[in-house]
């Protein structure tokens, strides 16, 4: 075979294992860059890895329309994997966030302003801005890239043998959640303390109106307490997508 064709070939292989992690949004650590910025990346990032193969590989052209197409969707969903370790714990960190805008009450915002039609998670969004934030800082992307660029090692490009095991797959999204849990475990707890509190005081006065009485209250407790627990966070953070990271390629069947 050529070899210019079957450069192109592992080219477009490479390119579409990186893909998700580079472009897709919710799956890339990048998406907060303009576009043009993540395409340069991803077509830098893919003729690194193309020229750093150890040999040129040797393609059989026979039956190239079936196994091109099982190759690249089998590139795809390896990209799509390593991508479940950025997003499974953004939306475990949202998740964790959005419980703590419930118990403070600042979910009661629909109800002062119901015509708003915003759904959005005032602390999931804070918590999920810091996650991206130390993403970067704990050179998170640095393991993640470097995980994609020698995965080619023990699954090369254009293999079609790769077999997603649903028990790790279910192990990865469950450590995620408890992980994030961890994160704000703090001030569910204080809150919970302040709702008996409140549950108290809402029995001795039956008159008043406690739970808005209480909501200023409950807010300035659950901030009070995020503050204080932020020195632990980037650790919390950290070991949470640390341990998604170390767990793709199970979930992927590498032993």
């Amino acid at each position: 075979m050529d070899p210019i064709v079957a450069f192109a070939v592992m080219f477009a292989f490479a390119l579409l294992r990186y893909l998700p992690v580079m472009v897709l949004p919710g799956l890339s650590p990048l998406s907060w860059a303009p576009a043009f910025v993540r395409i340069i990346l991803l077509l830098a990032f893919t003729w690194l890895t193309v020229l750093a193969m150890p040999h040129a590989p040797v393609l059989d052209a026979r039956g190239w329309p079936v196994a091109l197409l099982l190759g690249a969707l089998g590139e795809l969903l390896i990209g799509l994997v390593f991508g479940l370790g950025f997003m499974l714990p953004n939306a475990a960190l949202h998740t964790s966030g959005w419980l703590l805008d419930m118990q403070a009450g600042l979910g009661a915002a629909t109800l002062f302003n119901p015509g708003s039609g915003s759904g959005e998670s005032f602390l999931g969004h804070a918590l999920m801005l810091a996650a991206t934030v130390l993403f970067f800082t704990l050179d998170l992307h640095v393991l993640l890239f470097k995980g994609i660029a020698t995965s080619q090692r023990w699954m090369p490009l254009g293999s079609v043998g790769l077999q997603v095991q649903p028990d790790a797959f279910f192990a990865l999204l469950g450590s995620s959640f408890l992980s994030a849990l961890m994160v704000v475990a703090p001030v569910l707890i204080g809150l919970f303390c302040v709702d008996l509190a409140v549950a108290y005081a809402s029995r001795s006065m039956p008159q008043a109106n406690i739970y808005f009485l209480a909501l200023p209250l409950k807010v300035a407790v659950a901030m009070g307490l995020l503050a204080l627990t932020l020195a632990y966070a980037p650790t919390l953070i950290g070991r949470l997508f640390r341990g998604a990271l170390d767990q793709v390629p199970a979930v992927m069947g590498a032993h």
